[in-house]
């Protein structure tokens, strides 16, 4: 199995990102850094590392979105004879073993001749030292499902696998395609997932392999039947979550599931943003632009005017 890691970058944190890279690179052939643009001087920062042989930098000439970025990247990894992408944000940063733990798992799948899309890591938030769940869907909203710490090498099947520590095979990218550019941000390993799903791949996460990941400081309380903090996105974000998600539930291959799912979510935000986040009025304006954009099947980056 011959590895390459794509790790995607816009606007890093400069030590984060090395240490990312430092915890990376011992446990994969190659590392390809696929820059987004952002103003940062990505061709000095990485120029050592690069000098010895062990990454490549690929700079796109502006931000061309996170599909984009990881298409790059695949390419690359395509072009060089990998076997397997390891898609890696930034800002994670994978414990010891993590690469190792998940090309086990991909053997084990396959010697029980499951196809598989990808499987990937539990991560634990940096900011609040929680450790993930793995998700599977709900009949209203997605639900946990937890891994045993007392049971070794367990893998657990999942609906979703998010896009950084996702290890997955070149034959399932070549056989289910790229990853959807017209999405730009948000949902696009969503629906990579589910196009693979549709061919009769099914993805897991493998409980002992565990990478820190940032989920964000910035969350607002509100009260919905008794106090939560809920994620502040900013309001262009909003934007591709009403537009992607729309555009993803008229697509053949979303599970009915997880269209009642999103549906839920999307009233919920549509109701809690506009009345307790700053910036009320842009926040709906793009949430209503993002679904009529959705609608319509428009793809790519937000031009607002």
């Amino acid at each position: 199995m011959r590895i390459a890691a794509i790790v995607l970058t816009y606007r890093p944190d400069v030590a984060l990102l090395g240490r990312a890279l430092a915890a990376l690179r011992p446990q994969v052939e190659r590392v390809i850094v696929v820059d987004n643009g952002g103003g940062w001087n990505a061709g000095a920062t990485l120029a050592a590392p690069a000098a010895e042989g062990a990454l490549e930098l690929i700079q796109l000439e502006r931000n061309l979105g996170v599909g984009a970025g990881h298409n790059r990247g695949i390419r690359r990894a395509r072009e060089l004879g990998f076997s397997h992408v390891l898609i890696m944000d930034h800002d994670s940063v994978p414990a010891p073993g993590m690469v190792r733990e998940l090309a086990a798992a991909l053997e084990r799948l396959a010697a029980q001749g499951i196809a598989t899309a990808a499987v990937g890591p539990r991560y634990v938030d940096r900011y609040t030292g929680i450790a993930s769940s793995f998700v599977r869907l709900g009949r209203w909203k997605p639900r946990r499902a937890d891994c045993d710490p007392a049971q070794r090498g367990q893998l657990v099947e999942t609906d979703f696998v998010i896009s950084s520590g996702a290890l997955i095979p070149m034959a399932v990218l070549d056989a289910v395609g790229e990853m959807n550019e017209d999405f730009f941000i948000d949902h696009v390993d969503t629906e990579w997932i589910f196009r693979a799903r549709a061919r009769g791949y099914r993805s897991f996460g493998a409980c002992d392999a565990v990478m820190e990941h940032g989920l964000g400081t910035d969350t607002i309380r509100v009260w919905l039947g008794r106090w939560r903090s809920v994620p502040l996105h900013s309001p262009q974000r909003h934007y591709y979550i009403f537009r992607n998600g729309v555009a993803l539930s008229r697509m053949p291959h979303a599970p009915r599931r997880w269209i009642v799912n999103d549906l839920a979510r999307l009233t919920m935000m549509a109701l809690v943003y506009p009345l307790f986040a700053p910036d009320r009025l842009r926040r709906l304006r793009l949430m209503a632009l993002g679904l009529w954009h959705g609608l319509r099947g428009k793809g790519g980056a937000l031009q607002e005017s």
